[in-house]
């Protein structure tokens, strides 16, 4: 499947949402957090920002395998882990959730239909691991 650029646009807006709902829990959580914890979801939450204009600019051409993963998949799995951040409290299931994201993203920006569909399961396994 070719993403348009409205598709291409679109998981850019999940990915940076998802990287805002990152920063609102890290900040909301602040107190809880260790200062490694707090690096890592820091981290993550760049790396997603990061991603997110990145598939702006790589969004021409990105190619995706329909039979292994296509457009409906990617938007439902950001939005699942964009949902869970927001319900959690468990500092380390979130940690696990922005890493698979941040896993996805590099994947789609790679343009890899097999590590796209390997890192979509692991979102969907890591929310579904959640209890979200």
């Amino acid at each position: 499947m070719q993403l348009t650029s409205d598709q291409a646009l679109d998981l850019s807006q999940q990915f940076h949402g998802l990287s805002v709902s990152l920063g609102d829990f890290r900040f909301s959580h602040w107190n809880a957090l260790s200062p490694a914890q707090r690096h890592a979801i820091g981290s993550s939450e760049w790396s997603l920002l990061n991603a997110s204009s990145d598939m702006i600019t790589a969004a021409v051409g990105l190619a995706l395998d329909e039979s292994e993963c296509g457009f409906q998949s990617l938007q439902d799995s950001t939005n699942k882990a964009k949902a869970a951040i927001q319900t959690l409290e468990a500092i380390q299931t979130v940690i696990d959730i922005a890493t698979a994201a941040v896993g996805l993203a590099g994947a789609i920006i790679s343009k890899d239909p097999g590590a796209i569909a390997k890192c979509v399961a692991a979102v969907y396994a890591e929310v579904k691991g959640s209890g979200t």
